[in-house]
């Protein structure tokens, strides 16, 4: 007995040895001023921008990383538990480094919660996925961005995404557009088929899917699994515009890859559109896919098939008409074959917006499947030419015009922090929407500097009726302006709800908005807008809208707007605007200026 006690007090004293000779090591190789120590840590700075207590081993972790690291270490060392749940097997991506830089070995473990995952994803390879904005939700006009972890199996369907939003309840869109600014939600990881995202996204919210394969190498796409697992369960504050779903894929491949600097390319909001931008400058991106929405199908369907066989389509997805007799003799074969396709795709969409049953969609669906299975194959679907969210101009603008106004010919500097109106090229945006935040423009005339303009917020989506979506289209804005006679400075707040037509290329609309003017001249009114726009292609754009506007103190407002907007590239842009206002009196604005997008 007493010599069993020697020896365990022996195997502590070199255990402890050896830990204070590789905390010494680390200490000398400077390993917690490291930038892959700072990656794993989440640490921009000194400080990590993780908030769970559950993710440090040492009390004061989040604010000393040295400390963290210690700890790390002496518990890698010394811990004999090395099963599910220890500090062993929490960390395998602080491990796996921690035994390359002090060219040691922790022992092997019995992590089989970890084994596990790992043989569910078979990960070989990593894929960047962009949804595109969902037309009506405000929430999501700027896209959103996640990783695919891809397996050795051809489909990639039963791959796994990893996501990060915000986890809450919330269904005002007010309540969640305030706290996701000022951070009021835990952010969270999660892991979920490829499959249930897509049905998610592509299917219930009708948005386009592009797919940016990476090119990680087999042992960088290990490095982000290991990481990604010490991600589980573990929260941090949301922020709309940093601390952001795009903007923690960027901490997981920069930890497969710490060569590359993505968040380098952003200073104080992280976009998806300008993330997806980033990894195609850092030469990450081998290849690309496009997965269009059923809404874009159905369109395309649309656009293939008369106006009998829209009406057949119509017959069959409300089941007025049974897919056995189903009458084709006024329409061809190919004809026939796109409208059994078009009817599935829409009683699928119907079953998905919950208009109808799940036994009445299985019966419809099934039906329409097998007669469109009897016709043999036929032509593939034509579909629209979408460009990638990558091509599409920079957030941010800078403005710089000349205006000739009633009485002043003003120098016009603006700054807009994000993102896109309706007047720009919608190349690689979401045709019809517009999210505008803090659009300011100042004048300069002669030693005399004016505010001209302050959006705070605007947000518009044109979105056109079809034969089988009959949406509507709405817009609101609310900030500072000088557009209301005697150029004085107001407030107004605008809402309007109406309907659209046309496509992306072509599309006109009609609004009914009411207005509330407060400041100079304050009012009441309600009053109608009707415009047009036109994308030529070559990213050229041209938009028309005239409005008239009834007040309540019987004066009325009527005003004209043309614009036309040439990109020649996503730097940069010439504008030609010119305005007619009637309230009071006419007046006559032309502006000719250069937008610097960056």
């Amino acid at each position: 007995m007493p010599f069993l006690l020697l020896l365990c007090v022996l195997s502590l004293s070199i255990f402890a040895t050896t830990t204070d000779e590789l905390i010494a090591q680390a200490h000398t190789k400077h390993l917690s001023d490291t930038r892959y120590w700072h990656l794993l840590m989440h640490s921009p700075h000194r400080e990590s921008e993780i908030d769970d207590p559950a993710f440090f081993v040492a009390t004061n972790g989040k604010n000393d990383l040295s400390s963290e690291l210690d700890a790390t270490i002496q518990h890698f060392s010394q811990d004999l538990n090395q099963s599910d749940g220890s500090v062993f097997c929490r960390f395998p991506a602080r491990r796996v480094w921690l035994e390359k830089e002090l060219n040691t070995s922790f022992g092997e473990g019995e992590c089989t919660e970890y084994k596990a995952l790992l043989t569910k994803l078979d990960p070989q390879k990593v894929t960047l996925v962009f949804p595109s904005a969902h037309i009506n939700s405000p929430a999501s006009m700027f896209g959103h961005t996640f990783l695919r972890i891809d397996s050795s199996m051809e489909s990639k369907l039963m791959s796994y995404a990893i996501n990060y939003a915000a986890y809450t309840e919330d269904t005002n869109g007010l309540l969640f557009a305030y706290k996701g600014l000022f951070g009021g939600y835990y952010g969270f990881y999660s892991m979920l088929p490829y499959y249930e995202k897509l049905k998610e996204y592509r299917d219930s919210e009708s948005r386009d899917v592009w797919e940016y394969d990476l090119n990680l190498t087999h042992d960088e796409v290990m490095a982000m699994v290991r990481h990604i697992w010490e991600l589980q369960h573990i929260n941090s504050w949301y922020y709309f515009f940093d601390e952001n779903c795009s903007y923690h894929m960027l901490w997981l491949t920069e930890i497969a890859r710490p060569s590359v600097r993505l968040r380098d390319h952003f200073l104080y909001y992280v976009i998806p559109p300008e993330t997806v931008r980033a990894f195609e400058e850092e030469g990450l991106v081998a290849d690309k896919h496009f997965r269009p929405s059923k809404r874009t199908k159905l369109l395309a369907y649309e656009r293939q098939l008369s106006p009998r066989g829209i009406d057949a389509v119509r017959s069959l997805t409300n089941g007025k008409t049974a897919t056995n007799d189903f009458n084709r003799s006024t329409l061809s074969n190919q004809e026939h074959r796109f409208a059994l396709e078009a009817s599935a795709e829409l009683v699928e969409y119907n079953y998905i917006e919950g208009k109808m049953s799940k036994e009445v969609y299985a019966e419809r669906y099934h039906g329409l499947l097998m007669q469109r299975a009897a016709l043999g194959a036929g032509q593939e679907l034509p579909l629209p030419n979408k460009s990638n969210p990558d091509t599409a101009h920079h957030a941010a603008r800078v403005e710089i015009a000349q205006g000739w106004f009633e009485n002043r010919s003003p120098v016009l500097i603006g700054w807009r922090p994000a993102f896109h109106d309706l007047g720009e090229d919608d190349t690689g945006h979401l045709s019809g929407a517009q999210i505008e935040f803090l659009d300011t423009l100042i004048g300069m005339d002669r030693d005399k500097v004016s505010l001209e303009k302050l959006t705070v917020l605007s947000l518009a989506s044109v979105s056109p009726v079809s034969h089988f979506f009959k949406p509507f289209s709405w817009r609101m804005k609310s900030g500072w302006d000088r557009d209301y006679g005697d150029d004085q400075l107001s407030f107004v707040t605008r809402v309007g709800a109406g309907a659209a037509i046309g496509d992306d290329r072509v599309f006109g609309y009609l609004l009914s908005e009411p207005e509330v003017r407060l400041g100079f001249n304050a009012d009441i009114g309600i009053g109608f807008s009707a415009g047009a726009g036109l994308n030529w292609g070559n990213r050229m754009k041209s938009c028309i809208e005239a409005g008239h506007i009834v007040y309540l103190d019987g004066a009325d407002r009527s005003k004209i707007m043309i614009s036309h907007l040439w990109e020649y590239n996503a730097w940069g842009a010439l504008s030609l605007n010119y305005e007619a206002t009637n309230q009071y009196r006419h007046e006559d604005r032309y502006k000719v200026g250069v937008n610097l997008y960056f």
